[in-house]
């Protein structure tokens, strides 16, 4: 685990001041429901046999039906045809459909993006660094787009070509970096690698003279931090103070 600071005075040129802190780095719609209901009724059926009368000897006399009548031994016999009467009931039931309201669901809002791990762990650094300027006196300082873009930037580069320096590959100081992120004052700069969580890494600065001295400058505005994974070390941080 490595820390490094640097400060920048208004009055003074860039002075660098390195503090190398050894430590362990540990690895680690609903469809419509309605129904007619049709229910047939018993069929009922009523047939009528009435008793035939007694055969009683008449003389013959013209049927008055003579598609019914018979004869036999000169005796006629007019039998009344047999009746059936048969009686169908159907009944009819239809029941009113049902009522279904279907609601129209509103859609559902946009989700809201939720800060990744290092966003996090960036702003709990902001929160920390503040907390411990109240402690000894200093107003908080205000959090920085321009600052953290150019703070994510060198500890990017750093993991991605593996070094550990205030200044970039390329020959550029922390004070080319937030300039060109678009902050007009550059003030100081805290960097560290190895530490895995925010209260380490704000515990480390704290316990190096120099990094403690960029973290109670009262006279600092603002404040950018970034986090990067990857390298040696696994974990890159930088602080960029503002005047």
């Amino acid at each position: 685990m490595q820390i490094e600071v640097f400060r920048v005075s208004r009055k003074s040129s860039v002075l660098p001041v390195a503090v190398v802190l050894a430590g362990l780095a540990l690895a680690g719609c609903e469809h419509p429901d309605g129904m007619a209901l049709i229910t047939a009724g018993a069929t009922a059926t009523l047939r009528t046999t009435p008793e035939p009368p007694a055969a009683q000897p008449t003389t013959a006399t013209p049927s008055s039906d003579p598609g019914t009548s018979s004869a036999a031994s000169g005796t006629t016999t007019t039998e009344p045809p047999v009746t059936t009467t048969t009686a169908i009931t159907t009944t009819t039931t239809t029941e009113p459909p049902k009522q279904t309201q279907v609601r129209a669901v509103p859609p559902a809002p946009p989700a809201t993006p939720t800060k990744t791990e290092v966003e996090l762990a960036e702003a709990k650094v902001v929160e920390l660094t503040n907390g411990e300027r109240a402690a000894h006196g200093c107003p908080a300082l205000a959090a920085d787009d321009r600052l953290a873009a150019a703070a994510r930037a060198h500890s990017a580069d750093m993991a991605a070509q593996n070094y550990f320096d205030h200044v970039s590959k390329d020959g550029r100081s922390f004070v080319d970096r937030v300039k060109a992120a678009g902050y007009p004052a550059p003030g100081a700069e805290n960097i560290a690698a190895g530490q895995r969580t925010a209260e380490a890494v704000v515990k480390g600065w704290m316990d190096s003279p120099g990094h403690r001295a960029n973290i109670l400058n009262c006279k600092l505005k603002a404040l950018g931090v970034g986090l990067a994974r990857g390298g040696s070390y696994g974990w890159y941080w930088t602080q960029n103070f503002g005047w």
